[in-house]
């Protein structure tokens, strides 16, 4: 069997899937979890807008005694204040006490919440982040703004769009016999930059920026959104960072002091698909599926025309061409044409909706159902592996779950025809592991936790080589 791919795909994979990290979303779900003590004596002092979690006047030694838990909290009037009261609560065996306001919404600093139980979960959030990860998050804006997501993630479009040329709405057959000159031009314009010498540079090496400032605002985003610049999860419930009025650019408050002026409103509207969490784009574009179009329409087209095409999934397509391809999705959505007039290679509809599902934030299977789906491995009994696997499967979220059967149930109608395009269960395990599980280390200095993922990244394939052979009966 050939390899997956060439060097210079092998390390554009490597850099594509690295643009987001979860570590941190990872953290956000393992934080504890608020849990009001209740007074079952309504003191008569409450106010209208504190409920059972207010305990009246009693003193923080008395707090104490009451929170016993981690992530238990309470509302009491402050003993030194008049008029004034405070929010105790129990985080790694300590009691924390702040001093709690309202004036339409509660706040205990800058963030405003509807509710007491969202103040208090947005703070256990940030309080075990610092305590987990401090230096980690100190240190996550020391990037490079041309390695970041945003700009990784653009590049392209804002080439066509500095260059003043529409993006193409049909992928060329190929590059060969054009002249170089010719070549640039459909890159670059009608002046190409003196630094282009190879007609085949990639598009990617040139610095395109537009020397226009943003205007960043503080932001509450809904869903699961990433920082543009670090490429690290953006947590907590309100105001987890900043968003630029024109072009809609997402960064942590501390990451958009490193952006450049680099503001292209043109981008607005073009970043809702590739790169975006699954579950939230879903419910932006008030789909009534839990599918994706993308992948949807990639699944069919490979279906119609690429069952029997050898090496699917493992032959790469052209890179170049799975950019126009992305681009054009980016741009048109549900009115792109997969046909084979289109996109003459099936290769490049492969390589996009691999390209769909590498970019994803959060892994289609995520690291609490991968985990589960390693010990399923370990069984024997034919049975009691189908069992175990629905049970893991059921764990993800609905979206995540929906997606997933389209996939896998599509990569065992490949198999089926393994005998003429050469693609059995373990060799699509093999393409499609690091693509559907990510495992890797989240810094590059290991820790002990690292190293259980680097040895759990091994498992990736015989996972992903289950869920292909047991598929109908997963799924039936």
């Amino acid at each position: 069997m050939s390899s997956v791919c060439d060097g210079r795909n092998i390390e554009q994979i490597r850099r594509v899937s690295t643009v987001w990290k979860s570590y941190l979303y990872q953290l956000q779900q393992q934080a504890p979890k608020p849990a009001a003590v209740l007074c079952t004596d309504r003191p008569p002092d409450c106010p209208p807008y504190y409920g059972l979690e207010y305990h009246g006047s009693i003193s923080h030694l008395q707090s104490q005694d009451k929170l016993t838990m981690n992530g238990s909290y309470l509302v009491r009037h402050s003993e030194k204040a008049e008029g004034f009261y405070t929010l105790s609560m129990r985080f790694n065996n300590n009691v924390k006490h702040y001093k709690l306001y309202y004036d339409g919404k509660h706040y205990v600093g800058e963030k405003r919440f509807d509710t007491l139980h969202d103040l208090v979960a947005d703070g256990l959030i940030t309080l075990y982040l610092e305590d987990q990860a401090g230096d980690y998050i100190n240190n996550m804006s020391r990037g490079s703004y041309l390695n970041s997501p945003h700009y990784t993630l653009t590049r392209s479009m804002r080439m066509h769009i500095h260059t003043g040329r529409t993006l193409p709405r049909q992928l060329p057959q190929s590059n060969k016999g054009v002249h170089k000159e010719e070549f640039k031009s459909i890159i670059y314009g009608a002046a190409p930059p003196d630094c282009v010498e190879d007609v085949n540079l990639n598009i990617e090496q040139v610095d395109v920026t537009t020397q226009r400032p943003h205007r960043f605002h503080v932001n509450t985003f809904t869903g699961l959104h990433w920082c543009g610049f670090c490429g690290h999860f953006l947590w907590g419930f309100v105001s987890q960072g900043v968003k630029c009025q024109d072009c809609s650019f997402k960064a942590h408050k501390q990451c958009s002091y490193k952006v450049p002026n680099d503001c292209c409103p043109d981008l607005k509207d073009l970043q809702s698909i590739f790169g975006a969490d699954l579950t939230t784009s879903l419910s932006i574009a008030g789909s009534t599926d839990n599918v994706p179009k993308v992948v949807l329409d990639c699944v069919a087209e490979v279906e119609a025309r690429g069952l029997t095409t050898e090496g699917i999934y493992r032959v790469p397509g052209s890179q170049d061409q799975i950019e126009t391809l992305r681009l054009a999705f980016e741009r048109d959505g549900d009115r792109v044409s997969l046909n084979e007039k289109a996109v003459p290679d099936i290769n490049v509809v492969a390589g996009v909706l691999k390209l769909y599902l590498r970019l994803l934030p959060i892994p289609l299977i995520t690291t609490q159902c991968f985990n589960r789906l390693i010990g399923t491995c370990k069984l024997t009994d034919q049975e009691a592996r189908v069992s175990s696997i629905r049970d893991a499967l059921i764990t993800l979220p609905p979206a995540h779950f929906a997606t997933l059967k389209v996939i896998i149930t599509h990569l065992g109608r490949v198999c089926e025809h393994s005998a003429v395009n050469k693609m059995t269960a373990t060799s699509l395990s093999t393409c499609f592991a690091p693509t559907l599980v990510q495992t890797a280390a989240p810094t590059d200095q290991l820790q002990p936790a690292d190293l259980l993922a680097l040895a759990n990244a091994a498992q990736e394939p015989r996972v992903v080589e289950a869920l292909i052979i047991f598929h109908p009966e997963v799924f039936q």
